[in-house]
């Protein structure tokens, strides 16, 4: 079933988009990170005011216990009924014992049972002024003073309280803040990615409808949406490319195989008449059958062609002298180009093996060789190379022929493409074909270069780091 890309006619809903559950967590993240930010806060600003608390209750009980060593317990008395009452709003808890247990002074019921520190819930009594007092958490410090007496000092974590008060409202707003601008940035961002993805996916529309010269939008900014979109592009340049082949490939099989199959109807035909002598029935019939094995060729070499490009003989592939392999073909070739009128030399420097397929390898220097042989003058020298240039193993084929024009290289690569002056002797066109599958099977380059004069093909193979 073919998969339908859906048009920018029926646009999604923002709260199906990533962009939009993008902004629900981010906003998520955000109020969970302020929430953390404003604990850690409260938390070392609360201990901070509780300690600073705690010292002033301190210094406040030491000078109230010095005083009651300077001047007595009567003068420590009326020293604290005095703040008690000018405590100008803000109540300050006192209570002096003295030594027998009996209340001297203040506004504290209750004696610790021991020196130091302790916390007590206090609920004053109810008042004309105040029908329905608050409940006072007092943090209180007790310590002796003279004549065995007893002072406690207590402060209320009123500001400790009413900071918290603060601190929640003010956390709110901000939570609130950062939640509404969380939303407001993710659905300006989703309606900026849907417009996009609107864009690509109308674009998408239209090549599957069959316009394979329209791309993908790019914006530019090298985002993620423009390396989706440039890939994309590629993929349908390759497409578009491959597709150019096909039918390139189809039209120039038609042509090519045209004129082979005529004269094998011609010769059918003839054969249905019995010829005067046996002798020419059977010469009749051993054309017909080249023509068939010369198509038969032809379409083994196309066979081959397709199952190099599909990638699947790369698994078997072993180490390869490409050295010991050329200077066989060297040994076997060299009296097939003396036959042909041409000299085969050999210039092959032992270097280390490469990874592939012996017998793909050979097939594709063949065709180089024969080529050579084939389509050069009598007289030209034909030279098999094997170099090392850096990194790289330069194997290949050079003659000093005519060569082949530098703009016609790229075309000579190409499945049935014949130069002009090529066509009148054998050969179908798919040798250098093959060559550059093999090539390509092997992630090796295929130059063509012009040897001035002549031409020079070669493979160049990259080694892998020492």
């Amino acid at each position: 079933m073919a998969t339908v890309i859906a048009s920018s006619s029926r646009p999604a809903r923002h709260r199906q988009t990533s962009a939009f559950r993008l902004a629900l967590i981010l906003a998520g993240m955000f109020s969970l990170s302020s929430l953390l930010t404003a604990a850690v806060l409260w938390l070392g600003t609360e201990r901070e005011a509780r300690s600073e608390q705690r010292q002033e209750l301190v210094a406040d009980a030491r000078d109230l216990a010095l005083l009651s060593y300077q001047r007595g317990l009567d003068a420590l008395s009326t020293e604290i009924e005095e703040r008690i009452i000018l405590g100008a709003g803000l109540e300050r808890w006192y209570a002096l014992y003295a030594g027998n247990g009996i209340k001297l002074a203040g506004n504290l019921d209750d004696r610790p049972a021991r020196e130091g520190w302790s916390e007590r819930r206090l609920t004053p009594r109810a008042t004309s002024l105040a029908p329905s007092p608050s409940e006072h958490l007092l943090t209180l410090y007790t310590l002796r003073t003279a004549r065995g007496g007893w002072l406690v000092v207590g402060r209320d974590a009123y500001y400790i309280r009413h900071m918290r008060e603060v601190a929640e409202r003010i956390f709110l707003l901000a939570l609130a803040l950062i939640v509404a601008v969380s939303l407001v940035v993710g659905w300006l961002i989703g309606r900026q990615l849907l417009r996009r993805v609107g864009a690509m996916s109308v674009a998408a529309e239209r090549i599957s409808d069959g316009d394979l010269d329209h791309r993908m939008p790019l914006r530019g900014a090298g985002d993620e949406l423009d390396m989706i979109a440039l890939t994309v592009n590629q993929m349908l340049d390759r497409i578009a490319s491959l597709l150019a082949d096909v039918r390139r490939l189809g039209a120039d099989i038609a042509h090519d195989l045209r004129t082979p199959l005529t004269r094998l109807r011609r010769r059918l035909e003839q054969l249905r008449t019995p010829p005067p002598h046996p002798a020419a029935h059977e010469a009749a019939v051993d054309a017909a059958l080249a023509e068939i094995d010369g198509l038969l060729d032809v379409f083994q070499a196309l066979l081959r062609i397709a199952g190099i490009e599909s990638g699947e003989m790369r698994s078997g592939f072993a180490s390869v002298d490409l050295a010991t392999m050329l200077a066989e073909l060297h040994d076997a070739y060299a009296a097939v180009a003396e036959a042909e009128g041409h000299h085969l030399d050999a210039r092959i420097a032992p270097q280390p093996p490469v990874s592939g397929d012996r017998g793909l390898l050979v097939q594709a220097f063949v065709n180089l060789i024969e080529n050579a042989i084939r389509h050069t003058p009598p007289g030209t020298r034909i030279t098999l190379e094997l170099k090392r240039v850096g990194d790289e193993l330069h194997a290949g084929v050079r003659d000093d022929g005519p060569g082949i024009p530098t703009h016609e290289h790229a075309q000579v690569l190409q499945p049935f493409m014949r130069l002009d002056r090529s066509r009148h002797t054998e050969g179908n066109g798919l040798g250098l074909a093959l060559v550059r599958s093999v090539a390509e099977l092997h992630r090796a380059a295929l130059v063509l270069d012009d040897a001035s004069p002549g031409l020079v093909v070669m493979l160049v193979f990259s080694l892998p780091p020492a």
